[in-house]
């Protein structure tokens, strides 16, 4: 079996020295301008475990600095050599589109941390509240759920916003959790990455009870196909 890793434009030179999942060594198969990267695969499906994630995020990660890269979500397997022929041959004009999308860009991943406010469930009417007081106690902390959200939304597109013009594409989150205001990934140019970041600190000292982390370059998983 072969296990693929990424989607890449067609190589001009060699690819690095790399390993795979099982010290196995990463190989290129190509197809006109484009090409997959895999490596050889015994055994049964590979298990999510943490060693695993990262080898196999390495062997992305260094095809990044020479490549368009269209990442493969851990875990995918082929039968063969020509079921690795068939898969370029059938979806090449989509990676074809993908890698134009992704060339010269990559991901960076933003989430923005602010002040929990504990949300606590209304018991039921103590013996002495009759349901009136119980009801207006509930209808209270429902509307303090929506004021929170309210303003969630107006703050996240307030940071978005400063971000959102840097990049070609996003996808983003408002309070996925409560502890995160922000959970967004931006598809910026490389060369735009120096500006981001400085972008990003200038917000984090304009809005001081709130705390931006920033990670990246990485490969663009969020602004693939998702097939």
């Amino acid at each position: 079996m072969l296990y693929l890793y990424a989607i890449i434009n067609r190589p001009v030179t060699p690819l690095p020295p790399l390993r795979g999942l099982a010290e196995q060594a990463v190989q290129c198969g190509e197809r006109g301008d484009i090409a997959a990267v895999y490596s050889q695969y015994h055994g049964a499906a590979p298990r999510i475990e943490v060693a695993q994630l990262w080898r196999h995020e390495a062997v992305v990660e260094a095809l990044l600095d020479r490549h368009s890269v269209l990442p493969v979500r851990y875990g995918a397997l082929l039968a063969d050599e020509a079921a690795l022929t068939m898969l370029l041959r059938e979806r090449y004009d989509r990676f074809m589109a993908g890698l134009a999308r992704v060339a010269g860009r990559v991901e960076v991943s933003v989430r923005v941390l602010w002040p929990a406010t504990p949300v606590v469930s209304a018991p039921r009417p103590a013996a002495d509240e009759n349901g009136r007081a119980y009801l207006a106690r509930r209808m209270a902390e429902e509307q303090a759920r929506e004021a929170r959200l309210r303003e969630a939304h107006k703050r996240a597109d307030a940071l978005h916003a400063v971000l959102d013009h840097l990049a070609v594409a996003h996808v983003r989150q408002v309070l996925p959790h409560e502890r995160v205001l922000l959970s967004a990934a931006y598809l910026i140019p490389r060369e735009a990455l120096d500006t981001f970041r400085v972008a990003i600190v200038a917000l984090g000292q304009a809005n001081p009870d709130v705390r931006l982390l920033c990670t990246g370059p990485w490969p663009a998983y969020h602004f693939v196909d998702g097939e």
